[in-house]
């Protein structure tokens, strides 16, 4: 369909912000953007009826996906200057896998080696052109404070204490206003966490995100009230941890599913929401964690993760709720534009 043409698309349902299924509701898009989204819309246009659930396109909150090499400079301890957009492959067959299972937005970060990273972008997983699927070419600046960022001997430092240290000297350096006081601080403990906040606090602002890696329970109560990233579970045993996921939640704490450092399978946002949403008992949460609260953590919530007026018409048609494992995806529109059929099913044999 014809981005620039008001189009009325009427789903079985929607997946609405709180997650759950709305029937009845109609969807109208112009321009690439979503207009309106009511049972009775004031709009004129073309009606197309979709047999589905129709849903905002999911947001991966930290990747590695569709970059042509490691994202990473292995000479300098801080290599603040480093852009992910650098090694951006457009053709990389990721981005084929992603839409097929209802991915339409991207934030590649460099690997989390440095303790300064460098900055990551933001691509749409499809479009006519580069500059069109640049979402934003520099994002996020993005700190380290794992364990195996500051114990390499090769460009050091060796410590946690080294690592607050050498963070300080280069945010004195390049300055905290180049970083547009956006800062994503990967870290894998509650000592990352407080590492996090003080080098922040001496560069007087609050400003900065976490991502959470390692151990879930070695947090405590350091992330609560607050939006955090987590990456995508994997096939191991997590179950272990749902009563920490509960607690964390109870407090306030919310989060956003990235692949980088998480499962290696394509499916792994889906498949972590529905396991989130196992844990806490709450499909909202759950769905909010690949969709709306990605697109926050990337200051972005204006534009994708969300199925309302004003956003960018990123959409996937499901043939059920996107958290019910029988779902599948049947098309995806990004910008209003069509750019993925599922195979009709004798296709598929």
């Amino acid at each position: 369909m014809p981005a620039q043409q008001t189009t009325i698309l009427r789903p079985d349902a929607i997946v609405a912000e709180d997650g759950s299924l709305q029937e009845g509701m109609a969807v109208v898009i112009k321009d690439g953007k979503i207009v309106e989204v009511a049972a009775s819309p004031m709009a004129t246009g073309t009606e197309v009826q979709l047999d589905g659930v129709l849903a905002p396109g999911m947001v991966d909150c930290f990747s590695g996906r569709g970059a042509d090499r490691f994202l990473t400079e292995q000479s300098e301890a801080s290599t603040p200057d480093l852009l992910a957009v650098d090694g951006l492959d457009m053709d990389h067959p990721a981005w084929q896998a992603l839409l097929e299972r209802g991915v339409t937005t991207v934030h590649i970060t460099p690997d989390p080696t440095n303790v300064l990273a460098g900055w990551g972008t933001v691509v749409s997983a499809a479009g006519e052109s580069r500059k069109e699927r640049l979402l934003q070419q520099t994002s996020h600046q993005i700190a380290s404070l794992l364990q195996s960022s500051v114990s390499d001997n090769r460009i050091g430092p060796t410590s946690m204490a080294g690592a607050i240290e050498r963070l300080n000297q280069s945010i004195a350096k390049v300055g905290i206003e180049s970083l547009d006081n956006s800062a994503w601080f990967f870290v894998e403990n509650s000592e990352g966490v407080s590492a996090a906040k003080e080098i922040m606090d001496s560069a007087k602002t609050h400003q900065f995100r976490l991502v959470l890696w390692g151990e879930v329970a070695d947090y405590g109560g350091v992330a609560a009230g607050q939006l955090v990233g987590i990456p995508t579970f994997g096939n191991g045993a997590v179950a272990r941890h749902a009563e920490t996921w509960k607690r964390m939640a109870k407090a306030g704490t919310s989060f956003a599913f990235g692949s980088r450092g998480g499962s290696g399978e394509w499916n792994s946002l889906r498949t972590s929401a529905m396991t989130l949403s196992r844990f806490l008992g709450n499909p909202g949460a759950a769905w909010a964690a690949v969709s709306s609260n990605p697109a926050k953590m990337l200051g972005m919530d204006d534009q994708i993760g969300s199925l309302r007026a004003g956003q960018r018409a990123d959409l996937v048609l499901w043939s059920a709720h996107p958290l019910d494992a029988s779902a599948a995806v049947q098309s995806v529109l990004i910008g209003g534009d069509t750019v993925y059929r599922a195979p009709a099913p004798e296709d598929k044999q």
